[in-house]
């Protein structure tokens, strides 16, 4: 038996309908209504369902016009009541990351308050337990 040699390809595209369009959404929605747009899931049903701070007749006409432009026979509901945006929360763990070194040194507890404090008791749950490590 000889050792073959092992070329490595890049995986396929999902073109599946609700990648393709859920794709086509998130990147029209963060970048024409950034502070109303709060992320993408797959319903129940297997819809798309978009996450919204709130709902308002030109951003439901965007994502009208982006359904129709991709084609996919798949069903879309605009999900308004959403808290934050995903601009806002993006922005958050960024910071977090900035500051990592210095919250780690002031500890979990601070951190739980200041969240707390921004978002609202009811909002944040904290457990202690092992330190996150990015990969």
């Amino acid at each position: 038996m000889t050792d073959v040699p092992i070329h490595p390809k890049a995986a396929r595209p999902n073109d599946s309908p609700f990648s393709s369009l859920a794709g086509a959404l998130n990147a029209r929605l963060r970048a024409d209504a950034p502070s109303a747009f709060a992320g993408i899931v797959r319903g129940p049903d297997g819809a798309v369902e978009v996450y919204v701070t709130v709902s308002d007749p030109a951003l439901v006409a965007m994502v009208d016009e982006v359904h129709a432009s991709t084609g996919r026979p798949i069903a879309v509901r605009v999900v308004p009541g959403m808290k934050n945006s995903l601009a806002a929360l993006e922005n958050l763990f960024a910071r977090v990351r900035v500051e990592a070194g210095q919250l780690r040194d002031r500890g979990i507890p601070l951190v739980a308050e200041s969240l707390r404090r921004e978002f609202g008791p009811d909002q944040v749950e904290v457990s202690e337990g092992q330190r996150y490590q990015p990969t």
